[in-house]
């Protein structure tokens, strides 16, 4: 029983090591460049936006209104992530990824679609009516 005690008292001393180690993981995301096996690297607080560009590619919108293209989609760079908070809408190749208080405005087009004008200046075109976007955007 002391030897179980022991153990347990060593695995709760870790955790808080093991919790900064996987926090370090998620601090940068790969993603992968038009060369193959390059990469370039995003810190995850300062995305704003995933968006599906292509069938192959996707858009990572950051705070600052840069944009870093993925040669990925961006279900495969999201799928590790904690998503609590985040809202998917339609785009025309796939998905947009983001978090409702980076939207400023939303503004009808003339597809039927809808733009989200986001806080750094980035504007991203969802396929939904503003009216739809706005729903799943006030639901989150």
């Amino acid at each position: 029983m002391r030897g179980n005690a022991a153990a347990l008292a060593a695995l709760l001393l870790m955790a808080p090591q093991l919790q900064a180690a996987h926090a370090r993981e998620v601090e940068f995301l790969a993603l992968q460049s038009s060369t193959p096996g390059a990469f370039n690297y995003a810190r995850v607080s300062e995305i704003q936006v995933f968006l599906d560009e292509s069938a192959t590619r996707c858009g990572v919108f950051m705070t600052t209104g840069q944009e870093i293209k993925a040669f990925q989609t961006c279900a495969s760079i999201t799928a590790h992530l904690e998503q609590h908070g985040l809202v998917t809408l339609p785009s025309n190749f796939g998905t947009v990824l983001l978090a409702p208080d980076f939207v400023l405005s939303l503004v009808s087009i003339p597809n039927g679609g809808c733009r989200l004008n986001l806080r750094n200046g980035v504007w991203v075109p969802v396929k939904e009516a503003c009216s739809e976007a706005l729903k799943a955007l006030s639901h989150e």
